[in-house]
């Protein structure tokens, strides 16, 4: 199995587990119209310090500040939707691609 199917393929399931978590969330009786930062606080905030920490330590510093900030203001559902169609798009575009490039190799 090629490198972009599995790449598209880890992308398309974090596309469903966006529309998971936000299903869980409505279903939990947690406010989706609160800002997704706050959400995130109120459902774990050991995980969203953690998150922080990775981002700003090990990625770069100024993804946190100019990527994830704006993200986290956003209202929770469309943060979650935001993510979906993100993590969708991409992974739907890599499947094509490593489509094609499979067909291109089997020519004779």
């Amino acid at each position: 199995m090629g490198v972009l199917k599995v790449l598209g393929q880890v992308f398309v399931a974090l596309g469903a587990a966006m529309l998971g978590i936000g299903a869980w969330l409505r279903f939990a009786g947690h406010d989706l119209t609160m800002p997704a930062g706050q959400l995130w606080f109120t459902v774990d905030k050991a995980s969203l310090n953690l998150t922080q920490a990775i981002i700003q330590r090990y990625v770069h510093a100024g993804l946190w500040d100019s990527v994830m900030v704006p993200l986290l203001l956003l209202p929770g559902w469309k943060a979650i939707g935001l993510l979906f169609l993100i993590c969708g798009a991409i992974g739907g575009l890599l499947l094509i691609v490593a489509a094609r490039r499979r067909r291109r190799g089997y020519r004779r």
